[in-house]
C-alpha cells in the first residue's frame, strides 16, 4: 500500500506537537501549535519534493529520460506536453520496458505506456480503473458537454451503447455522398475567391490560412450528416456558430506558473463562491447550448410530420428512444466540438504533408483524377458513394499516413481510480497515466527504423492496407482502442477522405512560410498560427 501524504503529515504533526509540548511546556498553546503547522508544512515539502519520489515511491526504480532536474523534474523538457513531444524521441532512446516516469512540477509523477501489452491493460483490459483527470473533466465538460467523451464507468458503457447505432459502418456508407458534396462546396468557395482575387502576377492562385476554411467545412459536413442542418458557415463566416468556436479555440491556457496559479487560484474562488463565469468559454457554451436545444426540437418536430430522412446521426439517435433531451443535448455538444475541430486539425497537417512532399501530392492526384474523372465537375456525373472512395489505394495510403504522423491529439491522460498494476508493476491510486499517440505511432520497435518518415506506401503491401506494417494494432493509436476509442473514427475518415480527393483533385498546393512549425495545443494539436497554402487551380 502507498502511504498518502495525508497521513505523513497528520503523523507528522502529532510527533512535532508533542516533541515541542514536552520540551516548551512553558510556551503558550498557541506558539507550541503554529510552529508545529510551520515544521509540518516543510516536513511535507520535503517529502514531497525529495522523499517521496526518489526513496519511497514504488515507481522510483521505472526508467527516466535523462536531463531531469532534482526538484522540478522534466519541467523544462516539457514545455508542450499536450502536444506529445518530447515523448516521441523518449520512446525510442530511453531503454523500457513498457513503462517510462518522467516528472513534473513539483516532481508529480507521470507513467508513460511505451508497449502494446501496458495499453491493453489501460484500454481494454482494466479500461474503467484508468479514468479521465478530473480537472480535464471538467474543463473539457464546459465545452463539450457531458457526454460521451466525460462520462465515466457504467455511465459510459451505457452512452456507448445506445450510440453504437447512428455509428454503424451501414449508416457512415450512407453519409458519404454528404460528405463529397460539402468537400466540393469547399472547393468551389476557394476558387470563388482566387478568381475574384487572385493575384496580379498569377490570377490562378491564392494564398489561403487554411485553419478557418477547414473548420468551417467540417462545420458544416457535421451540420447536414450529423445533424441534419444546413450551417452553410462557408459562406457566413461570422454566424453564431463559428463566433463561438472562435471564442474558444483561439483562448490560450496561461502562461507560466505565477500566470498558471492566479488562474487556478479564480478559478477555486469562482466555484467556492459559486459566482456567475463571464468568459469567452461561458458566453460560448450558452450560444452552443442554444443551438443544440433548437436542433433537437426541431428533429423532433419533423420526425413527428415524417419530414425526416432519417440519415443524419442525431435522428438515429432520436428514434431509438434511449436518450432523453438533456442527455442528447450534451452528445450534440461533444459532437459539435470534438467532431468537427479534430478533422478540421487533421487536414490542416494533410495539407502541411502534402505541401512538404509534392512528389506525394502529384502521385496522389494523378490517382484521383484518373479514378474519379467528375473531380473537376461541381455536379457529380455520378454518385460518389463509399465503395468508390475506398476503392483508391493510394488516398486510403496517404489518410493513414497522415492519421499516423501527424494525430490531432498528441496525447491523453489517465488517472489510476484505485491502487492497482501495469505490466506487473504497482500503481498507485491517483497515479497519472500518459498515452501518447504521437509518440506510439512512430515508435522503432512498433514500426521499424523509419518509424519518423513520411511515408504512404508501407500502407499499400500485401495485407498492409489496414496495418502499415505496425507490429499490433496498438501500433496506431490516432483513434485509441477498446471502450473508449473513437466512436466516431467511421464519420472522421469518410469525410477526412473526401475532403483530401476533392482539394488534391482541384488544386495545386504549396506552402506559403518555412515549413519549420511550432505545434500548439488547444482541444487539439496544431501549427501555432496557422497554416498559409498557396492554392493554384489545375
Amino acid at each position: 500500500m502507498a502511504i498518502s501524504t495525508l497521513n505523513v503529515g497528520a503523523v507528522s504533526f502529532f510527533l512535532q506537537a508533542g516533541l515541542l509540548w514536552q520540551f516548551n511546556a512553558s510556551k503558550s498553546i498557541v506558539v507550541v501549535t503554529g510552529t508545529s503547522v510551520v515544521l509540518s508544512l516543510v516536513f511535507l515539502a520535503c517529502w514531497r519534493l525529495y522523499l517521496w519520489p526518489f526513496w519511497f515511491s514504488p515507481l522510483r526504480k521505472l526508467p527516466e529520460p535523462p536531463g531531469g532536474h532534482r526538484f522540478h523534474g522534466h519541467v523544462k523538457l516539457v514545455p508542450n506536453e499536450r502536444s506529445g513531444m518530447p515523448l516521441q524521441e523518449w520512446i525510442n532512446n530511453v531503454p523500457n520496458n513498457g513503462l517510462i516516469r518522467y516528472r513534473m512540477r513539483f516532481n508529480k509523477e507521470v507513467v508513460f505506456i511505451t508497449s502494446p501489452k501496458g495499453l491493453s491493460e489501460v484500454l481494454v483490459q482494466k479500461n474503467y480503473e484508468f479514468a479521465k483527470p478530473y480537472k480535464l473533466r471538467l474543463g473539457l465538460g464546459r465545452i463539450l458537454g457531458i457526454g460521451l467523451i466525460i462520462a465515466e464507468g457504467n455511465e459510459h458503457k451505457r452512452q456507448r451503447k445506445h450510440l453504437m447505432p447512428a455509428f454503424s459502418h451501414r449508416h457512415i456508407k450512407d453519409l458519404y455522398p454528404i460528405f463529397w458534396d460539402k468537400s466540393v462546396a469547399l472547393a468551389q468557395v476557394l476558387e470563388e475567391s482566387i478568381g475574384t482575387a487572385g493575384q496580379s502576377s498569377d490570377p490562378s492562385s491564392k494564398v489561403f490560412d487554411v485553419a478557418d476554411w477547414l473548420a468551417r467545412a467540417t462545420l458544416d459536413i457535421l451540420g447536414s450528416a450529423g445533424f441534419g442542418e444546413e450551417f452553410d458557415t462557408l459562406h457566413n463566416p461570422d454566424n453564431e456558430i463559428c463566433r463561438a468556436y472562435r471564442g474558444v479555440f483561439e483562448q490560450q491556457p496561461p502562461q507560466g506558473t505565477l500566470a498558471m496559479g492566479l488562474f487556478l487560484l479564480r478559478e477555486v474562488f469562482t466555484a467556492a463562491l459559486r459566482l456567475p463565469r463571464h468568459d469567452s468559454i461561458t458566453m460560448a457554451t450558452k450560444t452552443l447550448t442554444g443551438v443544440a436545444r433548437r436542433l433537437i426540437s426541431k428533429k423532433k418536430a419533423s420526425a413527428l410530420k415524417g419530414d425526416s430522412d432519417g440519415r443524419d446521426i442525431i435522428s438515429v439517435a432520436l428514434s431509438s428512444g434511449n436518450f432523453t433531451d438533456l442527455v442528447l443535448e450534451n452528445h450534440l455538444l461533444t459532437f459539435l466540438a470534438a467532431g468537427h475541430e479534430t478533422t478540421a486539425t487533421s487536414m490542416t497537417w494533410a495539407l502541411y504533408a502534402l505541401g512538404l512532399y509534392p512528389e506525394i501530392q502529384e502521385r496522389l492526384r494523378a490517382e484521383v483524377r484518373d479514378r474519379l474523372p467528375h473531380i473537376m465537375h461541381d455536379t457529380p456525373t455520378a454518385p460518389v458513394t463509399a465503395e468508390l472512395l475506398d476503392s483508391l489505394p493510394y488516398l486510403h495510403a496517404v489518410c493513414n499516413e497522415v492519421f499516423r504522423v501527424y494525430p490531432p491529439a498528441g496525447l491523453t491522460r489517465r488517472v489510476a481510480v484505485n491502487d492497482t498494476s501495469i505490466l506487473g508493476q504497482f500503481i498507485p491510486a491517483g497515479t497519472e497515466i500518459v498515452i501518447s499517440p504521437r509518440a506510439l505511432n512512430v515508435s522503432q520497435e512498433l514500426w521499424g527504423e523509419n518509424a519518423g518518415a513520411f511515408n504512404p506506401d508501407r500502407w499499400l503491401g500485401p495485407n498492409m492496407a489496414n496495418t502499415g506494417g505496425g507490429l499490433t494494432n496498438f501500433s496506431f493509436m490516432t483513434f485509441l482502442h477498446g471502450p473508449r476509442s473513437c466512436i466516431g473514427q467511421g464519420f472522421a475518415r469518410g469525410e477526412f477522405a473526401s475532403l483530401v480527393a476533392v482539394l488534391v483533385g482541384r488544386f495545386e498546393m504549396t506552402l506559403a512560410e518555412d515549413s519549420d512549425i511550432i505545434i500548439e495545443t488547444g482541444l487539439t494539436s496544431r501549427p501555432k498560427g496557422g497554416l498559409r497554402v498557396r492554392f493554384r487551380r489545375v
